[in-house]
């Protein structure tokens, strides 16, 4: 899909702007970049263009519906990718790499225990390698958190 610029942003109005005021902006513009007003202009003639695009989507009722979802679409997309980078970025920086996708590998690598086979990974669970503990006993954490322990 090629990229697409924000039709609102060419013609430099907000997206709850009326048919009235996308039609001025347009009569406006189209008129200052008119090839016939910058004969020696290329990048007047791109402008132009892209002005003439814009309006014919946005001064369209129904184009521009459907403009208006597909914006909407892609702005919640982004905002999940962002979302998921930023994730990243920060698990990266404090030195931890969950994935959700693969949460017994995850859960075993983080605890020391395996969900689905039940194995018990006793060099994992605890620092001190007591043997025979419970995988989710979160007592020695709560000591050191409590700064019982340290």
């Amino acid at each position: 899909m090629r990229y697409q610029r924000n039709y609102y942003q060419v013609l430099g109005m907000e997206q709850t702007a009326s048919p009235e005021e996308i039609k001025k902006a347009y009569r406006r513009l189209s008129k200052k970049y008119h090839p016939d007003m910058n004969p020696e202009s290329p990048e007047a003639r791109k402008r132009f263009q892209e002005i003439s695009e814009a309006y014919a989507v946005l001064g369209n009722e129904e184009k521009r519906k459907a403009y208006d979802k597909r914006l909407q679409a892609n702005r919640g997309r982004k905002r999940e990718e962002e979302g998921q980078k930023g994730k990243q970025q920060r698990n990266a920086s404090r030195g931890v790499e969950f994935d959700i996708h693969s949460m017994s590998e995850s859960f075993e690598r983080f605890f020391g225990f395996h969900p689905e086979s039940r194995e018990v990974k006793e060099e994992q669970m605890s620092r001190q390698k007591k043997k025979g503990t419970n995988p989710l006993d979160m007592t020695e954490m709560f000591e050191k958190y409590m700064r019982m322990k340290d």
